[in-house]
């Protein structure tokens, strides 16, 4: 068992991905510099010492034979039952008093947040822990999260095996007024920074909801080019009383507002700037600002699926009658025509789907592939559609889980656009015969010639 410090200033200089995580291990890096939350690294080695000691090693190589959602629910309830050692207890204990609550609870596994494999959504963050007990039940929450469905399906598309050790990094929790993601630079542009925010916690965007977009000149003090959403209707925020994230209504003032000022896209630009000239290469990262108008790095990682094709697609050239949807937020490049599946709307609070038709049935018979419509792509929604082979999210923008899922799975991404139909996701029903078209600048939804 080691434990790092995150602690202001300290320098980090080693990388040490198998010790601390590919998430640990950057914060580590990042926190001799910027202004990161404080707390600690649990490193890796305490997780497969416990499981090997406690013979859940054997527990958990049984389970895994079973389907993944038996699987996940066996290997969570005995690690929720076996104890760790009075060793252990006495150490987290030490540190926890260290801290200031609420914590923040998040997963670091080994093969997490690298260039190749981002495991966008996969393994669980438990926020607002405020007492030892519950800081013990969320590390185990995040250890027997290795093994959600999600994450073994993610691991089978990636060829990663079943296994994987995992890291904790407990910090203090931010209260965010503002939190986003930055890339830099754009993935379909090298000369270009950017942003995607909004109010409240940076879960909203993860989810793919109705977010700002900014796009910023490399030059850091270049023009701005905002898209600001009308649509910013909820927020993720942290119940002090109920000790759980809630989504709750954006005020009315603010729904229309720009959740970042000029200053604050600017900074954000030069943080990110920063952090990819300190890599060396393409980086991905969240951030937050607290109620004072901190700026605090909450993580960074490696940009993936950076690479664009060699030979940049032609969109076809079609009337405007026979346009749906055309959008400048995009990832893979491709063209696909085949059947639609809508999912009409997406309910958070209840963690459910409005869909046009039954989903997994939807997935098997469109094994050759089909096309994605929908608001929003949560975590809990990709494991359903496996056999997509294009989509487009309404309201995504191009950080969030949706789309970085999509650039690893190969996936063509279309992102939040402008619709030549009133209410497309209900006017289009699932099985109807479309078309997408992603070049690296723009794309299309369409009807195709041979459409019915």
């Amino acid at each position: 068992m080691k434990i790092a410090k995150l602690k202001k200033r300290k320098p980090y200089l080693f990388t040490d991905v198998e010790t601390w995580g590919g998430k640990g291990d950057n914060l580590l890096k990042l926190n001799e510099v910027f202004n990161v939350p404080q707390g600690f690294v649990l490193s890796a080695d305490t997780y497969t010492g416990w499981i090997n000691q406690t013979g859940l090693d054997r527990v958990t190589n049984e389970a895994l034979k079973q389907n993944p959602e038996d699987a996940y629910k066996i290997i969570r309830g005995n690690y929720q039952n076996t104890s760790f050692s009075q060793d252990l207890v006495s150490r987290l204990n030490q540190e926890f008093d260290k801290l200031q609550h609420p914590l923040a609870v998040r997963s670091s596994s080994i093969d997490e947040d690298g260039s190749n494999n981002s495991f966008a959504g996969q393994h669980e963050s438990i926020l607002g822990v405020t007492n030892f007990e519950e800081f013990l039940i969320a590390i185990k929450e995040v250890y027997a999260s290795l093994f959600t469905p999600r994450a073994i399906q993610y691991r089978q598309n990636q060829q990663l095996g079943k296994r994987d050790a995992i890291a904790v990094v407990v910090q203090e929790m931010i209260d965010p007024i503002v939190s986003g993601v930055a890339y830099s630079p754009s993935p379909n542009n090298i000369n270009e920074i950017l942003i995607e925010s909004t109010w409240g916690l940076c879960t909203s965007i993860v989810d793919g909801r109705p977010c700002d977009i900014y796009r910023i000149a490399d030059s850091i003090t270049g023009n701005i080019i905002p898209d600001i959403s009308p649509k910013k209707l909820e927020m993720d925020k942290f119940d002090v009383k109920s000790k759980r994230v809630k989504t709750k209504k954006v005020p009315f003032l603010d729904r229309k507002a720009s959740s970042l000022s000029k200053p604050k896209v600017f900074e954000v630009a030069e943080t990110i700037k920063s952090i990819e000239r300190a890599y060396g290469m393409p980086m991905d990262m969240e951030f937050a600002y607290d109620k004072d108008s901190t700026l605090y790095v909450l993580q960074a990682r490696p940009l993936t699926g950076i690479v664009q094709n060699e030979v940049n697609v032609e969109l076809p050239n079609l009337p405007n009658n026979r346009i749906l949807a055309r959008s400048k937020n995009t990832r893979n490049q491709g063209i696909f025509e085949g059947p639609v599946v809508v999912v009409r709307g997406v309910d958070h609070v209840n963690r459910s789907f409005d869909i046009d038709g039954d989903l997994i049935e939807l997935n098997k018979e469109y094994q050759d592939g089909y096309i994605l419509l929908t608001p929003e792509v949560p975590p809990q929604l990709e494991q359903f559609v496996t056999n997509a082979r294009a989509m487009y999210a309404t309201e995504c923008g191009t950080t969030g889980h949706a789309a970085a899922i999509a650039v690893e799975k190969g996936i063509i991404y279309l992102g939040r656009g402008n619709s030549n139909v009133p209410n497309l996701l209900q006017s289009v029903r699932s099985g109807m015969r479309i078309g997408i078209a992603v070049s690296k600048d723009e794309g299309l939804l369409y009807i195709p010639e041979d459409a019915k």
